[in-house]
């Protein structure tokens, strides 16, 4: 074979793998693309609640009262301002609250018996 037909075999293959690069690379952009911009709701919610509920403390409701409730046999109340949300993030009303119920809450600063965000893990 003369070296100008290997020179051209070369620049070829060349050729072909460049391409071939592009197209791997626009594969991955549209596979990001479409993982970071197209993803379900529930989805997006599901990864934000875990960055929210690092202070939170966990446990289950063992007794309901007319203003105030236990949390594992420890007694808390809201505050006025308290937020109820079910694990999707959907906003509740405290009359959702019942015994036997898992919960993620944040305790209000420097009161330790005041709730001022809950997450209620509702059964499905």
């Amino acid at each position: 074979m003369k070296f100008s037909s290997l020179r051209h075999a070369s620049t070829k293959y060349k050729g072909a793998r460049v391409r071939h690069q592009r197209s791997a690379a626009l594969a991955l952009a549209l596979t990001v693309g479409m993982m970071c911009g197209l993803a379900p709701d529930s989805t997006r919610a599901d990864q934000q609640l875990p960055m929210i509920m690092v202070d939170y403390q966990s446990g289950t409701i063992t007794a309901i009262y007319e203003t105030a409730f236990q949390i594992d046999g420890r007694t808390y109340s809201l505050t006025p301002d308290a937020v109820i949300l079910d694990d999707r993030g959907k906003q509740l009303d405290a009359g959702v609250l019942m015994a036997d119920l898992e919960v993620r809450y944040h305790l209000k600063k420097n009161q330790n018996d005041k709730i001022d965000r809950m997450i209620v893990f509702l059964p499905r």
